[in-house]
């Protein structure tokens, strides 16, 4: 696996931080709306050699704050932790973000201190799990990491992107019996880009997503919507 893509400055990706997000490519989610499509789908990407990720890192210590490894699935990646071993050396804190698959990776991460910050996507509640990632993956080490997360072992937040096609009434307080106990979660508002894998989905209007904010709040510490 390699990476594909970079964007050398994000003041939306980790808070306030000033950010550089790399972007692998490969993924085991199809999720239909999806806006890295071509990152999942694709294997004849550009590549970008790790040497020139490390130099351009370089010269901005001291500018940027953080890097956040992203995709894709970025634990896919078999030398992701010693990749990140050499951003945590240049000073960066690290964000990642991960679909929860690789519990093993996370914990490993977390538990060295190579890590500052998780975003973990909550794709649906477990009736319509499945559907909304376009795949049959075992749900199991995904729970794990929900579990694992939500006991506080590091600064998190799980997010969803809502779809009108995935996300009602019923779906969203499914979702909610596995993100009660949570302290955050962002409802994202989908964008019907390019890149998407499907281009047959609609966005769930702010009305719809404040109400499905309302139904979350008995459960979680802290809802708040992203994008609307």
């Amino acid at each position: 696996m390699d990476f594909s893509g970079i964007e050398k400055l994000s003041l939306q990706d980790f808070d306030t931080k000033l950010s550089c997000v790399l972007f692998v490519e490969n993924c085991n989610f199809r999720c239909p709306f999806c806006h890295n499509g071509p990152l999942v789908l694709e294997h004849d990407n550009p590549k970008i050699p790790w040497s020139d990720i490390t130099s351009f890192l370089k010269k901005r210590q001291g500018v940027l704050d953080a890097v956040v490894f992203s995709g894709g699935e970025p634990t896919l990646m078999k030398d992701l932790k010693d990749k990140i071993k050499e951003v945590k050396e240049m000073g960066y804190l690290v964000k990642l973000d991960t679909n929860g698959t690789n519990p093993k990776l996370v914990k490993e991460l977390v538990e060295e201190h190579l890590i500052d910050y998780i975003a973990m996507d909550i794709k649906n509640g477990l009736a319509r799990y499945h559907e909304t990632i376009d795949s049959n993956i075992d749900l199991s080490k995904m729970l794990e990491t929900i579990e694992y997360l939500k006991s506080n072992v590091i600064d998190y937040e799980f997010r969803t992107t809502l779809v009108k096609e995935f996300h009602d009434e019923k779906a969203i307080l499914d979702m909610a019996k596995l993100v009660s106990g949570a302290n955050k979660l962002f409802l994202q508002k989908f964008i019907d880009r390019d890149g998407c894998i499907r281009r047959d989905l609609h966005e769930v209007d702010k009305i719809e997503a404040l109400y499905f904010q309302n139904l979350l709040k008995p459960y979680v510490k802290e809802v708040n919507l992203r994008g609307y």
